[in-house]
């Protein structure tokens, strides 16, 4: 899966958190409480349910520990960017041309970096010849994609990858904390807030 989130200005690009993310959820509720012990409850507003997610990055070098937290200083808490996380009633779908015509081989390779595929997405095409039977992504570094069966396909074909059980949501990261591990390695724990914007 592609869990994680995207800074476009670093090597590594797609920052993946630790495994062991937790998920703590809220919901917003009014409650009027009467003297005989009855109440009555409604939703706080539309999206009531706040999402909290406790990520950690440990054993982490210097450079992409700076990375993380730079990214982090630009957002200042303010503003939204987009973090995928497991769920297993989504699925998310991107586009990707191919740069290369490839015959009956399961490397393909792509014109564009730093496209929201994971291991395990489903591809298909719609020109001709078709795409046998349903591939799956099978290994994924940069451009080149090795993908679990052979296939013939067309320089500048449009590949559609469709990611299972992930969603993308919008977050805010307020605080954050840097840890020093042992020689060049460092751990930072933080907390994403879901928040619903465009």
């Amino acid at each position: 899966m592609a869990i994680g989130f995207t800074v476009a200005a670093i090597t590594t690009s797609k920052i993946v958190p630790d495994k062991g993310l937790t998920k703590q959820s809220q919901p917003r509720v009014k409650v009027q409480r009467f003297g005989d012990g009855y109440e009555q409850r409604i939703v706080d507003g539309i999206n009531n349910i706040t999402e909290n997610y406790a990520l950690t990055f440990n054993s982490r070098t210097k450079e992409e520990a700076d990375d993380i937290i730079a990214f982090f200083d630009t957002k200042a808490g303010v503003t939204a960017f987009d973090f995928v996380v497991p769920d297993s009633n989504s699925t998310t779908t991107t586009t990707a041309v191919v740069d290369g015509s490839i015959s009956s081989s399961k490397n393909v390779t792509l014109s564009a970096t730093n496209l929201e595929i994971a291991v395990g997405a489903t591809v298909s095409y719609s020109t001709s010849p078709p795409i046998s039977g349903t591939p799956t992504v099978s290994s994924i570094a940069g451009t080149a994609l090795v993908l679990d069966t052979t296939q013939n396909i067309s320089d500048t074909t449009v590949l559609t990858f469709v990611n299972q059980n992930e969603r993308t949501i919008k977050v805010v990261c307020e605080n954050w904390s840097l840890g020093f591990n042992s020689q060049n390695f460092y751990s930072i724990q933080t907390m994403f807030r879901r928040v619903y914007e465009p």
